[in-house]
């Protein structure tokens, strides 16, 4: 299903087009590579408005696969870093994703700050409604299952592998230690530097997922929380929370939901593009929790 990984989603502008006549060297706009979901498939970033850039988007290499390796959270990381050198071999890159691809991307950033022989600097994540798996306490409601809903038209092997994906996501997240960040050890010397996490710009989905009776589900277990669970993890990782219409699950689907999560993605972006003095690991920081527009 998917021949290339990671497979270009969209080109960005012809830099023939947007010559800056007021400098030599004009800034050209940093690609994003987004991670899959917990289904494995890219499919929604395909759904997606002009971002005005080059995007990437890497799928489930298990996707039609029910065994094999990437296995874990940091063997996908691993695996995927390689997949983001491939479509961006040097210079400013964005990384990001819809739920897991958020988290695998807090993952891949921790391995890219581990990575003394990348020529990439990343700018920032952009999670998209990614819930922190940390839980401090277990929910006053009931754990409720979410039911997906297939369209008349989705074939019988693909809702068999998106299944399949969906469970092997829930039991890796439950497998996996979040990154710590507090200090690597450089090769070849007994000298440690403090490491942070990038910029992390995280799109909430305003709405709970409808469900029957009293219950909630896995993804909405932080909803009420601004930062949906993250300050349990690092105080610091949300460097800006963005609030998009819908739920967790059809933020992609309505012409409203998708349109407002194009803009929210292209201007987490620029945002990222202006604290790109930052990279991975620097401290200075950008924060704003109280974006209500």
């Amino acid at each position: 299903m998917f021949d290339e990984n990671p497979s270009l989603i969209q080109e960005g502008p012809d830099p023939s087009e947007n010559d800056d006549v007021a400098s030599p060297w004009p800034k050209k706009p940093t690609p994003l590579v987004l991670i899959h979901d917990g289904g494995g498939t890219i499919f929604s970033y395909h759904c997606l408005g002009d971002l005005g850039r080059p995007v990437y988007g890497i799928a489930n290499p298990r996707y039609e696969h029910e065994s094999g390796e990437p296995s874990t959270i940091p063997e996908m990381a691993r695996q995927y870093l390689q997949f983001i050198k491939s479509a961006v071999p040097s210079g400013d890159v964005i990384i990001g994703g819809w739920s897991l691809g958020g988290l695998i991307s807090l993952e891949v950033a921790r391995q890219m700050a581990d990575d003394w022989d990348t020529s990439l600097n990343l700018l920032g994540i952009v999670m998209i409604d990614s819930v922190c798996p940390m839980v401090l306490r277990a929910p006053r409601l009931q754990l409720l299952q979410h039911v997906m809903q297939w369209s008349e038209h989705t074939k019988q092997e693909t809702r068999e592998r998106v299944t399949r994906c969906f469970a092997e996501a829930v039991r890796m997240v439950g497998e996996w230690t979040l990154p710590v960040w507090e200090r690597t050890q450089e090769k070849g010397s007994r000298a440690s530097i403090a490491r942070r996490p990038p910029p992390v710009i995280l799109l909430r989905a305003m709405y709970k997922v409808p469900v029957t009776g009293d219950g909630v589900t896995r993804v909405d277990i932080h909803r009420l929380d601004r930062q949906l669970g993250w300050g349990n993890y690092r105080q610091d990782l949300i460097t800006k929370v963005i609030d998009i219409p819908g739920h967790h699950f059809n933020i992609f689907h309505t012409e409203d939901n998708l349109n407002a999560t194009t803009e929210a993605i292209s201007r987490a972006c620029l945002e990222l593009e202006g604290a790109s003095g930052e990279g991975v690991g620097e401290d200075k920081r950008f924060c704003d929790f109280g974006d209500h527009h």
